[in-house]
Parts: C-alpha cells; sequence; structure tokens
C-alpha cells in the first residue's frame, strides 16, 4: 500500500487471511482503517489439530470441494500441497501452543466487524467469540 502511495485503507480478510488481516490492523493500527474477518482464529483448539489430519488425504472430500482445488492444481499437485499444508500447520501450531494471534489482538484499534459461518466445518464458532471479546 505504501508503494501505492495509499497510506489508510481497510482490510477484508477471509479464513488464514483473517488472521493475517488482524495482525496486519495490530502491526499498523494508523494505516487500517477498517476490518473486516470471517471464518479467522487467533489460536488452534487440539480438536482443529484433529479435524486438519482427519481432512488431509483429499481424495475422501466431497466432489463440489475437492474439484475446484484439483482443477486449478492438478490432482496429484494439490494433494502434495494440501498434505503439506496440513502437516506445517499441525508442526507450527503445536511447537507455538496452538497460538497463531492472540497477542496482536490488543493492539487493534480500528472499527472491526467479526463474521463467522454457522455451518464452517473447519474454524468452530467459539473463535468469532473470543475475537469479538479481545479486540478493543
Amino acid at each position: 500500500m505504501k508503494i501505492l502511495g495509499i497510506p489508510r485503507f481497510s482490510v477484508l480478510g477471509w479464513s488464514a487471511g483473517g488472521s493475517a488481516s488482524l495482525v496486519l490492523a495490530a502491526k499498523y493500527p494508523d494505516a487500517v482503517r477498517k476490518l473486516v474477518v470471517w471464518g479467522a482464529n487467533a489460536y488452534i483448539l487440539p480438536s482443529e489439530i484433529a479435524g486438519f489430519r482427519s481432512i488431509k488425504d483429499v481424495s475422501t472430500w466431497a466432489k463440489r470441494l475437492g474439484d475446484p482445488m484439483m482443477e486449478v492444481y492438478g490432482k496429484e499437485r494439490f494433494a502434495q500441497y494440501w498434505a503439506r499444508w496440513v502437516d506445517g500447520m499441525t508442526q507450527a501450531l503445536e511447537e507455538n501452543s496452538m497460538d497463531i494471534c492472540r497477542e496482536w489482538l490488543q493492539y487493534i484499534k480500528c472499527p472491526t466487524l467479526v463474521l463467522h459461518g454457522g455451518k464452517d466445518p473447519v474454524v468452530y464458532p467459539i473463535h468469532a467469540s473470543y475475537l469479538i471479546e479481545n479486540i478493543k
């Protein structure tokens, strides 16, 4: 945004992008005007790690979920990328006490809208409540 000459801007973030947006808003409070996150979390529960592991094998996914990804990346490449992502997230989160960005929430100053889908199969609803309670 600095290169584009835009000193203040709003940010939208979904899933891991939502978590990254939370950190961005915390690190650059004078730059982020407003923030919207959905399906984001500041930490991971042990049961969510188990959930990641349960969806590691993309051949078990519903066709409507897997086909679009396989179309973009190719069947074998997507399966490899996804398995590496699950392994990497599992290892990183277990080594870091399942924390993503809890310590950053206190520094967010901008108006923030937290959304969560009631049928989100990956991120539990408790995360939306946690974000709402811990962002000023």
